[in-house]
């Protein structure tokens, strides 16, 4: 063989080799589509559960995640309504709000040195006897001042968020309820004064990542998903390594439906670590975030879910968890 065949036939061979390690080091959404869980807040579904099925006729597919509300007044865990989620083909996802429409208050530094351990240890057991994976938000947004155990308010610190929130995983998990997948999600920091790296407990004790975000259209000002997001999620995947959703999410009536198609077509799918899209699909604050508020809204949302990149099952979804518990 001559030499400058011999060189050519060495570099074949390094090329062969380079490829084949190239496919070993893929990471497995781009050997497969990568797929998007599409879910929904419908308000009064952990009571109502045909709510549920009027959204899938509605949109032609059930939603994977049912998102609903429970307070610290209430059992956050009924089998009931767990199942009623269960049964059609969605994963509950529950916001743990420490707080009391009764006007009772729970501050963060009491959660994290055990006054109210009678009652997370009765909603561990029940987690773990319900036995199937549901979604935990605890205290989301905690980097804004709108709800009680924002920074500032009650003695509320970033510190004592995160050791409240290590406190009631350690129960969770003592008691045996590994099917609970803690979901950390603060509001976006669209404009540099939310930040919320320093209230992030660690990959050790989260399973999910996440963010919520609003386009209000206050003041007449509209901003696209894209700004919504893009540069909390940036931070967002430096902090963390776990699955992403965006929990929390609508957009007022102005334009939605071309702000819809562009969020589903263009601007969510660069968010390549985003695994879900939760929409809260109700009025609230004065503005009418639902996807359904006009039938071009409604068109646009169904058009853009429509996509093969939106046809996450549950099984793909909860496929996205981590696998392994810590104690």
């Amino acid at each position: 063989m001559s030499p400058c065949r011999h060189r050519a036939a060495r570099l074949a061979i390094l090329l062969v080799a380079l490829a084949g390690f190239a496919a070993a080091e893929t990471p497995p959404e781009t050997a497969v589509a990568r797929r998007i869980a599409i879910g929904a807040y419908i308000p009064g579904t952990d009571r109502h559960a045909g709510r549920i099925d009027r959204y899938g006729h509605l949109m032609g597919r059930s939603p994977v995640i049912v998102h609903y509300y429970k307070q610290w007044d209430f059992t956050p865990f009924v089998p009931a309504e767990l199942n009623a989620v269960w049964n059609r083909g969605a994963v509950p996802m529950i916001t743990w709000e420490p707080l009391s429409y009764r006007g009772r208050r729970y501050s963060l530094r009491a959660i994290a040195r055990g006054r109210y351990d009678r009652y997370v240890r009765r909603a561990a057991r029940a987690a773990a006897s319900w036995g199937r994976p549901v979604f935990v938000r605890f205290a989301h947004e905690m980097n804004g001042d709108w709800y009680p155990w924002g920074p500032g308010i009650d003695g509320n610190t970033a510190p004592r968020f995160k050791m409240a929130w290590r406190h009631l995983v350690r129960i969770f998990r003592r008691a045996g309820a590994t099917n609970v997948r803690w979901v950390w999600t603060p509001y976006t920091n669209q404009f540099g004064g939310l930040p919320f790296k320093r209230f992030y407990p660690g990959d050790r004790w989260v399973d999910w990542a996440g963010l919520d975000g609003f386009n209000w259209g206050y003041g007449g000002s509209s901003y696209s998903f894209k700004q919504l997001f893009g540069r909390s999620y940036r931070v967002l995947a430096r902090i963390s390594h776990r699955p992403m959703m965006i929990a929390e999410t609508g957009t007022y009536d102005r334009g939605k439906a071309r702000w819809i198609s562009q969020a589903l077509r263009r601007q969510l799918p660069r968010l390549r670590r985003v695994r879900a899209l939760v929409w809260f699909n109700y009025p609230t604050n004065g503005v009418d975030l639902r996807f359904n508020s006009s039938h071009s809204a409604l068109r646009a949302f169904r058009a853009g879910t429509r996509a093969s990149r939106y046809g996450a099952t549950r099984e793909l979804l909860l496929g996205s968890s981590p696998g392994k518990r810590r104690r």
